[in-house]
């Protein structure tokens, strides 16, 4: 309990040599608590709406606090790093406010003064603005023949999903969607300036970013706006290749509809280099490239299907490639169906990257893993059932599992049995996407991780309507090669051909 110190002052005749006896006396002050007031899981508002927060002030001597008390609502940006000072929201006793700030977290604070006595009592609590497109999975759909994004909106307070259908028209977005799609992709590409996370969009209409917030769009955000060189202004990209894992030093590698590949880097000036990257001399001749690449962040690993290799791309600041050292045994004269770097969910591993090739004069197909500037670790064929037809592909990062489609059924191939055993029949329709999302800030968070182990399966029925026939489906993956668990289904989609997480 706090107590107010007096001093108590005879009007005495009073000396430099008298002495203090100690007449002090305490009084007992009024102290302040909170009740309806959500100090441990804090509040979520969305911008753009009325947030209110109406606490119950206790007082220990019982006063009224519409005259006894000043009242002041603060935040401040919920960074460790962040030396912004409070901005004060209200200086009502209850917060009734439109919330204008940017989304993300904030810290919320309450204080209340005694006017009587001058003391201040506070309580802080945690704020998140969110928008309905917070975060959530995007999923980019053909729907006859044109390009479509919907949403699946993660609300964290309750742990559910709402589905958003043509996202971007719903939040009056212009990106341009007329095209066949090819991909979407949701990671950190900068760090520099107000827009830092890319939400990249890839169809025949062009290469583009939207807004990380709003999803707005404008002609600067064109993928050229991310280019250095003489870049034509019709230049578009089929897919992105990148890692975020590093924070500051995201790496991008951008296969071009024109057959070559173009990097970006920190060490580029946040740019892509307008200069084929898959060359073996400055200014030589390309060579056809695979559209699929590995990598970590620091290099990566690609594929000459003139020669029929695999190249090194030494570092992020590299200009040229070289082959592969004979030493790694790395296989050579197939045809590259499948590559990719996968992480662990968990931290404290170096990811693994995998690769599925066919030898189409033996009508064999051949599964090869390896680290990323090492020696190849794995290199067996696939004697999996119909995968010289299989069309998708996707590896589990923890169990190593490869999972591949065939028409309408879904296969777990297991390296280390060298034995396939049948997931899933969809049986009239057709499997159209498979992946592991690559959520790059999942570390500490055990919905991200749940989500990095479990495979996403995108289905449709070519017989149903066209934006409405497609499902996508969420399963974790016992070992053991034990049946699938289905987590989340999802129906309403067209035809689905990319998913990304856009994570915060």
């Amino acid at each position: 309990m706090k107590k107010l110190l007096l001093l108590v002052i005879p009007v005495l005749f009073i000396t430099a040599c008298s002495k203090d006896k100690g007449n002090y006396s305490y009084h007992t002050i009024n102290e302040v608590s909170f009740a309806n007031f959500d100090s441990v899981n804090g509040y979520i508002a969305f911008f753009g709406d009325t947030f209110r927060i109406a606490p119950t002030i206790v007082s220990s001597q019982n006063q009224e606090s519409d005259t006894a008390y000043t009242y002041e609502w603060s935040y401040r940006v919920s960074t460790v790093t962040s030396a912004t000072a409070d901005s004060v929201m209200s200086t009502a006793r209850n917060l009734n406010v439109l919330i204008n700030m940017p989304p993300g977290n904030y810290t919320l604070m309450y204080k209340v003064t005694d006017k009587k006595t001058g003391v201040q009592f506070h309580i802080l609590t945690t704020l998140t603005v969110s928008t309905e497109v917070y975060e959530g999975f995007l999923v980019l759909s053909d729907v006859s023949s044109q390009s479509r994004l919907d949403m699946l909106s993660y609300n964290k307070g309750n742990n559910t999903f709402t589905r958003y259908t043509d996202v971007l028209k719903k939040m009056g977005s212009t990106a341009p969607m007329n095209g066949t799609p090819y991909q979407v992709l949701c990671m950190q590409y900068t760090t520099q300036g107000a827009q830092t996370y890319g939400i990249f969009l890839l169809n025949s209409a062009g290469t583009n970013r939207i807004n990380q917030e709003t999803f707005g769009w404008d002609p600067t955000y064109n993928i050229r706006y991310l280019m250095v060189g003489q870049v034509p202004a019709d230049f578009t990209a089929l897919r992105l290749t990148g890692s975020s894992t590093h924070g500051t030093a995201p790496l991008i590698y951008m296969y071009g509809a024109d057959g070559n590949v173009y990097d970006y880097s920190t060490f580029a000036g946040y740019a892509f280099k307008y200069s084929p990257l898959n060359v073996y001399t400055v200014a030589g001749a390309p060579f056809k490239v695979s559209p699929y690449i590995a990598t970590d962040g620091v290099s990566a690993l690609m594929y000459n299907q003139d020669k029929k290799n695999f190249v090194n791309v030494a570092s992020y600041t590299s200009t040229t490639v070289t082959d592969v050292d004979t030493s790694y045994h790395y296989p050579s004269g197939l045809d590259l169906q499948y590559m990719e770097c996968i992480y662990y969910a968990e931290a404290g591993q170096n990811p693994n990257s995998y690769a599925v090739l066919r030898d189409p004069t033996a009508q064999k197909s051949y599964l090869l893993q390896f680290l990323l500037r090492q020696k190849q670790t794995y290199y067996k064929e696939i004697t999996g059932t119909g995968i010289d037809q299989a069309t998708c592909f996707a590896v589990s990062p923890d169990l190593g599992y490869l999972f591949y489609s065939v028409g309408g059924k879904l296969y777990e191939y297991d390296p280390s049995l060298q034995m396939s055993t049948q997931m899933a029949d969809y049986g009239g329709a057709q499997i159209s996407y498979l992946s592991f999302p690559h959520i790059a800030t999942r570390y500490g968070k055990p919905n991200y991780i749940t989500w990095t182990k479990s495979l996403l399966v995108g289905s449709y029925d070519p017989a149903g309507p066209a934006g409405g026939n497609g499902t996508l489906e969420q399963f974790s993956i016992p070992d053991v090669n034990r049946p699938l668990v289905k987590t989340n289904s999802w129906t309403g989609f067209g035809k689905i051909v990319s998913a990304g997480y856009r994570e915060r």
